[in-house]
């Protein structure tokens, strides 16, 4: 097996319930053997969702003012929508893993989109603040567990020099979602005269054609398939044998992300790094409003077209992943004869890093009434390159690094610090812009991140020695 082949297997939590090679490579059930087109609707599928379920994060926004009007709250208590959904994501994949380990992938499509469209519902049908928070918080929850399969439904269905070019429209709508949220919010509460319901009832708009497509889905999983093909022949493990396995994966799986995200070190300080980069994403749910209406005089919807800088960047940032990828990491490949380090996936994080504080810099120095807007919109394009870009380097370099036992455990580590922290983000984000001013409260947000900017050099000059160090097996390239 070649780098590759290990880097995208390991995007995935391995399957090991029935799991055999496939009696013939042109096996119709194999789902790489299903036509283009079929595999083309598969793929989307995870894409689709998970750009529904993280606009979920930002929409809301839009409605702020209203929800604080109508309920009479603060500002921190009217995020808390906000905060509990984004928490949910920490908490649903540490439980769907291990299902879909055990059962299948389809299984979580089909119980998580009605888990997020129905207690999307009545929270927003809800006139009761309790009752909003806690169905949003269950939205986030039960609805978030295609996050943990949707990279395993992709590797499922296409070769592995095909994974990552597909692959990255699955990475990138986490980034999407909550970018283009506000924006979206704003035109759909404006067109519904400021019902701030509106801005939750759109998930279930943007879901619905997903909802229609999961409905054709099949059950891409190697395991599940060749699973059920044994259990018709009567060939497979006993009830009780079952039983005790679902119990110790399920275990296994929920606690070995947490293990890794405060006590081994390589990872935390990688999620940590993308953690704080993804945080200030969801911070200028705060900053861009307040920095746009109190220096420009923006209404909503023109702050959520300010957005638009951040999307440049990110695909800026596919680019750049791309070319280190063909110039860096594939020449690499063939030198070593695929034992390449996984640190070679580094560069565009080393890129990009430069590049965050220089966005964050230039957004916070900018806006003021002498100059223009289009000044601080563009200061999104180089926090928006950077963020991805180290975001894609560091993702690929945690799977290399801790390859198929590890590499998803890894993963779901990065996921969980990540949107923690972008939970947390937005309860503090405005009140030291009140506070501390404009262009020293983003100033704090940039020299973090010029103190963050040696996380992936350093990893990238001691990576090997840091591996050994581990408490977990890793590439010992």
């Amino acid at each position: 097996m070649d780098a590759r082949e290990r880097g995208s297997e390991a995007s995935i939590l391995p399957q090991a319930t029935y799991v055999r090679a496939w009696d013939d490579p042109t096996n119709a059930e194999n789902p790489q053997n299903w036509p283009v087109w079929k595999k083309v609707m598969h793929s989307a599928i995870p894409a689709l969702y998970g750009f529904a379920l993280t606009i979920g994060t930002s929409t809301y926004v839009a409605g702020l003012p209203h929800v604080m009007r109508q309920f009479d709250v603060g500002r921190t208590v009217a995020l808390l929508p906000i905060v509990v959904y984004t928490l949910g994501f920490t908490l649903g994949p540490l439980i769907a893993a291990p299902i879909s380990e055990l059962y299948g992938r389809l299984i979580i499509y089909r119980t998580n989109l009605p888990m997020l469209v129905v207690f999307n519902a009545i929270a927003a049908a809800s006139n009761n603040l309790p009752v909003l928070i806690i169905f949003r918080f269950l939205a986030g929850f039960g609805g978030s567990g295609v996050l943990a399969v949707g990279a395993g439904t992709i590797a499922d269905l296409w070769a592995p020099h095909q994974v990552g070019l597909v692959g990255l429209t699955y990475i990138l709508a986490p980034f999407l979602g909550p970018t283009l949220g506000p924006l979206v919010g704003a035109y759909i509460v404006d067109q519904y005269e400021n019902d701030w319901k509106y801005s939750i009832w759109v998930i279930l708009f943007i879901a619905a054609p997903v909802g229609v497509a999961i409905l054709f889905m099949q059950e891409t999983s190697k395991s599940r398939i060749q699973y059920l093909k044994a259990k018709k022949r009567g060939d497979h493990l006993s009830a009780d044998k079952e039983r005790v396995s679902v119990a110790n994966k399920i275990k296994s799986a929920m606690l070995r992300p947490l293990h890794m995200c405060f006590l081994e070190p390589l990872a935390f300080f990688i999620s940590l790094y993308t953690g704080f980069n993804f945080a200030m994403i969801f911070s200028f749910f705060g900053s861009y409003s307040y920095v746009y209406l109190t220096v420009y005089h923006f209404n909503q919807k023109e702050t959520g077209l300010a957005y638009i800088g951040l999307v440049v960047g990110f695909f800026l940032a596919l680019a750049t992943f791309g070319y280190f990828d063909k110039t860096k990491y594939q020449t690499e490949l063939v030198r070593t004869n695929g034992k390449v380090a996984p640190e070679h996936r580094l560069y565009a994080a080393m890129f990009g890093s430069f590049l965050l504080p220089i966005g964050l810099f230039w957004f916070a120095w900018a806006p003021r009434p002498s100059v223009h807007w289009i000044v601080p919109v563009l200061a999104g394009v180089p926090f928006g390159w950077g963020t991805l870009a180290v975001f894609l380097a560091s993702l690929t370099y945690l799977v290399d690094t801790y390859q198929v036992a590890n590499g998803a455990s890894a993963v779901a580590a990065n996921g969980l610090l990540r949107f923690t922290l972008g939970a947390i983000f937005p309860l503090f984000t405005v009140q030291m812009y009140e506070k501390l001013g404009i262009q020293w409260a983003g100033s704090i947000f940039a020299f973090i991140s010029v103190a963050m900017i040696p996380v992936p050099w350093i990893f990238f000059w001691k990576g090997k020695q840091l591996r050994q160090k581990s408490a977990y097996n890793t590439c010992d390239y």
